[in-house]
Order: structure tokens, then sequence, then C-alpha cells
């Protein structure tokens, strides 16, 4: 025996998902097709044999989309349905709180039924006509001005929030991935990776553009008003055809 032996048996490929450093022989088992594994996600991909964690799932319930705090009465708040059904809006609430205070001052109650991958929009009657028209529901207190938090709540619990409760957070309302007083004088509208709404706004806030779940628009800003995109553009989803 020279000491040439060699017995530990793996897959020797370095940009293989189951490379094994300690391996001296390759035993053909390199796994290096990569994509979504969990046959649960929207994009599962079944020739895939290394998660790259790229999986899209379906959101677990709706959640606020978009927000505008536009000049005069151009308000509204969009609400989004990626669960994949249709959803009773029967036990959905907007909460609002204005200028400082405790969840929640102000409440609407929805109603109707929403689609899968439809929008669900609550508005001032004195808005834009281009906000009436694709409006579902108004609401008088739909008049924030960038320091009053918005909510969803689903049977008396919140699941989702723009602002927050506690102290009045002055005339500027709240900062947003990084832009200062971007509740006010802006549209807010949720990244496409969002999945699920946050309570924690600060989380959701951010800190900068990376960071926070959400993209700042210019005041008055409504291209992206009665649509989400979800999953976000060029995801690949798998299925029969």
């Amino acid at each position: 025996d020279d000491g040439s032996c060699l017995t530990v048996y793996g897959c020797t490929d370095s940009t293989a998902c189951n490379y094994n450093s300690s391996a001296t022989c390759d035993d053909g088992s390199c796994l290096t097709v990569f994509g979504c594994t969990d046959s649960t996600a929207l994009n599962y991909n079944i020739f895939s044999s290394c998660n790259d964690g790229s999986c899209i799932y379906l959101a677990s319930d709706l959640f606020i989309s978009e927000y505008a705090e536009g000049s005069g009465y151009n308000k509204y708040i969009e609400i989004y349905n990626g669960t994949g059904s249709p959803v009773n809006l029967s036990t959905y609430q907007i909460w609002k709180i204005t200028n400082g205070g405790n969840w929640p001052e102000d409440t609407l109650n929805l109603n109707g039924i929403l689609a899968h991958d439809d929008i669900y929009i609550i508005y001032h009657s004195n808005a834009d006509s281009l906000i009436v028209l694709a409006g579902d529901i108004t609401w008088t207190q739909a008049n924030w001005n960038g320091n009053d938090a918005v909510g969803l709540a689903k049977n008396g619990i919140l699941i989702d929030a723009l602002g927050s409760d506690g102290p009045n957070p002055g005339s500027g309302g709240w900062d947003v991935a990084g832009i200062t007083n971007a509740t006010k004088d802006h549209t807010l509208v949720r990244k496409c990776s969002v999945i699920i709404g946050d309570t924690n706004w600060v989380l959701s806030a951010g800190s900068d553009s990376i960071s926070s779940q959400w993209l700042v628009l210019l005041q008055n800003d409504w291209m992206d008003l009665g649509n989400h995109t979800y999953p976000c553009s060029g995801a690949t989803i798998y299925g029969c055809m």
C-alpha cells in the first residue's frame, strides 16, 4: 500500500449545491440544477435539484398595496388579495388614527367579495375623477395628511399598517425608505416581493430603499392605481398550460 487510497465518496464539484469538501472520490451524486424545489410554491420547478431561494408563495392574507396622500382630497388606500382564493371582506375593517393616538379612532367596515389578484380601493368622494373611477367605496375619513396612521384589521385585530399608533409624528408624517416625511405629499406602493402585511411600522418603512417594503412616488402619481404587481415581473411560474 503506497498510501494513495481514496475512500471518501461524494460530490467533488464545487459548483454543485451538495458539494462535499471532504470527498476524495466523486460518486456521481452532484446536484447542479438550481431553482425552486418547494412543490407548494408558485414557481416550483420539477427539474430543479438545488433550491436557490427563489420560491414565491401565495400571500397568507390581504394587505395594503398602495397609499396616496395627494393634493386636496386625492387620498386613497388600496387593499390587495394574493391568497389564491376569493375573500369575503365582511370580517375586515380599515382603521385610522388622526394626529397620534391609539388604534382605532375611526373604523370603516368593508363588504363584498374580493377575487384573487384583485384590489379594493377606499377613497374620498371628492377625489380626482381617475381615483373615483377606480375606487370601490368612499370614506369621509379618507382625508389623511401624512401624520395619520392607517391600518387594515381582520376580526378586530390589526394585520397591516401604514404609520403607527402613539405620539403624533409631526406635520410632516413618517419617513419611508430613507425619504423624509414620505407619508405626506407622496404615493407609496408596496414592493412586489411583499406577500404579507406588517404591523411593525419600523420594519415596514425601512431605513433605505433596500430595507423598505415600499416604493415612494411623487405626489399625485397614480400610475399604479387599480392594479398590483405580484409576483415580481420575470418570475417563472411552472405548471400545466
